[in-house]
């Protein structure tokens, strides 16, 4: 039994060393509406060799970012050599399939050192907006804490999935679901797998102005019917 030990009580029964898959698209559709309006008008910038940078650092007990308390991460300084130019800046929202045009939230909460979230679109209703006029966040702990207000409902157990059988063979799209190792092993147990990565040949697809002006319709139209 898995504990994400975060005061909700919140439990996941699982196989020891499996691992458990979170689905972007539920992650972004469960959002309350004023977290909705946030993401599509968001874009993350990630810490140069993000790996290296957070490498001191220690995890949430759930496993979704970092504590922002204890101040690990190295100076950019400490980094080994990189250019402004190979800084990602990505959005929160991923349309993972352009077939079928589903907005997913795959925001990473490690890497992510800044926020730049843009202006309602012209003609939005502003009641219970976060950011109307837009916003720029820098401080660490509020970036992360945003993060994870967004992301935490989409791990919850009755959100996740689990591969549990042992040589099961599992196939996923990175751009649409997130994934974590989950159990803790004796230090005479290993878990053994093969990985096979493939890199993408380009950037995620970002939502058009029309994906963010349909989900604000559709908060708008929430609203007049309170």
């Amino acid at each position: 039994t898995v504990r994400y030990d975060d005061g909700t009580g919140d439990e996941l029964c699982v196989p020891l060393g499996t691992t458990a898959f979170k689905s972007g698209r539920v992650m972004f559709d469960i959002l309350p509406k004023e977290l909705k309006s946030v993401v599509v008008r968001a874009r993350a910038k990630y810490a140069p060799h993000p790996f290296e940078w957070m490498g001191p650092t220690k995890a949430r007990s759930t496993a979704l970012g970092i504590e922002s308390e204890h101040g690990l991460e190295k100076s950019l300084d400490e980094l080994s050599p990189w250019t402004e130019e190979e800084i990602k800046v990505y959005p929160f929202v991923h349309v993972e399939n352009p077939v079928t045009g589903y907005l997913h939230l795959m925001v990473h909460a490690w890497a992510i050192q800044e926020v730049f979230i843009d202006p309602l679109p012209p003609n939005a209703k502003t009641n219970g907006m976060l950011y109307p006029d837009g916003a720029h966040l820098t401080k660490l702990k509020e970036v992360r804490e945003l993060c994870y207000t967004m992301q935490r409902p989409g791990i919850a157990p009755n959100v996740s999935f689990l591969s549990s059988q042992k040589k099961d063979l599992m196939l996923w799209n990175n751009r649409g679901l997130m994934h974590t190792v989950v159990g803790h092993f004796a230090k005479d147990q290993i878990r053994l797998f093969h990985q096979c990565n493939l890199a993408a040949s380009d950037a995620p697809l970002v939502p058009s102005e029309d994906d963010v002006r349909a989900v604000h319709e559709g908060i708008d139209e929430d609203w007049e019917l309170l």
